[in-house]
């Protein structure tokens, strides 16, 4: 009888270390499952950070290509109040009127931007390295910001992709008019109008949208500022809508002579064909 109460003893022993050891084993299983899932969301954190930051580097490179090769090209103030120096070619039977406009060097000074946050972006910028002033200020621009700092903001963006070449003016106007819109909802903003308004009209300007550049601007002709450039870009862009229409005038002199020209050669040769 001892030796089977022993026995059982034993058995019993063996089968609460099997249930404990089964518990242990279950509550590890329950952890590792745990920590597995906790890493693969990690591990897909990490998959996304880096693939913005391959995002982010390879718009960086294409950038700084651009800004690379167009050092020279069509540099501007931050409130784009440089002169304007517009070519026009004349030829004696046609008149040709390539809008093309050449800036000065882009100057960001204390004046043009007051706000620390852009302070980086003004640095990039005065070393023309708009790629990265790009870069840094679209990064501003999606954090929290007050309204005169994203007005502020947005300007700068619009004057950066101004600077970077002729391929991103679109973008430029797409930027200064979602700066516009914002200063028109928010009565604090109004003074930031005229220098945005402004930047918009030279805008249009360069993308040959002379209308919209002349109603743009007709909005900031009576403000104090800069009275002197208004006048004159005024009368270029009145001169400018001149001298396209003269062109479709001349082209049409000129269809109509060629043509005139023809038909007269043409009675010329029936004439000599049909002569005595």
């Amino acid at each position: 009888m001892d030796s089977i109460a022993d026995m059982e003893r034993i058995v019993h022993d063996l089968k609460v270390n099997r249930d404990t050891w089964q518990a242990v084993a279950l509550q590890y299983k329950e952890a590792f499952e745990t920590q597995s899932n906790r890493l693969q969301q990690l591990q897909d954190v990490c998959f996304a950070a880096q693939a913005e930051l391959e995002n982010e580097r390879a718009q960086h490179q294409r950038l700084r290509a651009v800004s690379d090769g167009r050092d020279n090209h069509r540099p501007t103030s931050l409130d784009g109040v440089e002169d304007l120096e517009v070519n026009f070619t004349f030829d004696t039977a046609a008149v040709h009127a390539p809008i093309r406009t050449e800036h000065r060097q882009l100057r960001l000074s204390s004046e043009d931007c007051t706000n620390p946050l852009f302070e980086r972006v003004q640095e990039c910028t005065t070393q023309r390295n708009y790629g990265t002033a790009l870069i840094e200020v679209e990064r501003l621009l999606r954090g929290p910001l007050s309204c005169k700092a994203r007005a502020e903001g947005l300007l700068l963006k619009s004057n950066i992709l101004r600077a970077s070449g002729p391929d991103a003016l679109l973008d430029a106007l797409a930027t200064c008019s979602e700066a516009v819109d914002l200063c028109d909802r928010l009565s604090e903003l109004q003074d930031f109008l005229p220098r945005i308004r402004f930047q918009r009209s030279l805008l249009c300007y360069e993308l040959s949208l002379l209308n919209q550049a002349r109603e743009a601007f007709s909005t900031i002709s009576d403000n104090e500022l800069l009275p002197a450039k208004a006048g004159e870009l005024s009368k270029s862009y009145d001169d400018d809508q001149h001298l396209l229409r003269c062109t479709k005038r001349w082209s049409g002199f000129d269809e109509s002579r060629t043509m005139e020209g023809l038909l007269a050669q043409l009675e010329d040769k029936n004439a000599e064909v049909l002569g005595p």
